[in-house]
């Protein structure tokens, strides 16, 4: 074989091999985002401006635990959602008013995000009186919630109003209110260890929660959670990376 056809090959196995190996250091090892991320939502301790991202994330406010009874009358918490990203709402199923326009938006999440194994829609009822095991149950079936992405949640109305302000969104009874209760309408998007995430607006405000009822605030919600997905997936991806380098390094030590 000549030399000019070496070559040829050798530069053709480079072209080949090259954009994998840079998908690899970007991807895998490196330690910083190479897209933008969502901001950090609610009260957190005070950052100098050089802190770090990891240092921002550590600090992050975290929603702080739960636990509630779900439609299919299981004890679930906060702790199953660590390691899935979660949109969560609140909502009572005899509301007569915006609950019928928020779910029939939500729905449309479910369909749009389904197929990411680790997402997930939760919604819990300000109206644990009425709203029982068996009622959500027969709400989940008759607004065709798909039971392996969006849970429903009741239990005591005290702790449920509680979880309600610990995500920045608001519940309670009001005898003057369509139904007997005011909730909010917003959304909340949480990351894999219960933060509150979202984007700035153009004025470079955090926006900290999205309108269920607003077309646009539900279009820039979709968005965010597919920036919040590849984010995940990279830290998914950094994790597995840095434990093979851990093995790798424990088993040189070890011969």
């Amino acid at each position: 074989m000549n030399l000019g056809r070496i070559r040829q090959l050798a530069l053709l196995a480079i072209l080949l091999i090259l954009p994998f190996a840079v998908y690899y250091v970007l991807v895998y090892s490196a330690e910083e985002n190479f897209f933008v991320t969502l901001e950090y939502v609610g009260p957190s301790e005070k950052l100098s401006a050089s802190a770090t991202p990891e240092e921002r994330a550590e600090k992050a406010y975290r929603i702080p635990a739960w636990s509630f009874t779900d439609q299919d009358g299981q004890t679930v918490s906060s702790e199953d959602f660590y390691g899935r990203i979660y949109v969560g709402s609140f909502f009572f199923t005899r509301c007569p008013s915006i609950c019928p326009a928020m779910n029939f938006h939500v729905h449309e999440l479910q369909e749009r995000f389904k197929g990411f194994e680790d997402f997930r829609l939760l919604s819990f009822t300000v109206d644990p009186a009425h709203d029982s095991v068996e009622v959500l149950k027969r709400y989940e079936q008759k607004i065709k919630a798909d039971p392996r992405v969006w849970r429903f949640f009741t239990g005591a109305r005290d702790p449920l109003y509680k979880t309600a302000t610990d995500h920045l969104l608001s519940a309670m009874e009001d005898s003057l209110a369509e139904g007997g209760f005011l909730h909010s309408e917003q959304l909340v998007l949480v990351d894999w260890e219960g933060r509150i995430r979202s984007r700035k607006d153009d004025q470079g405000n955090v926006v900290g929660t999205y309108n269920a009822l607003d077309a646009n605030a539900l279009k820039e919600l979709q968005e965010d959670i597919k920036v919040l997905i590849a984010e995940f997936e990279k830290h998914k991806s950094q994790e597995d990376w840095k434990r093979e380098k851990e093995a790798k390094k424990q088993k040189a030590n070890a011969s």
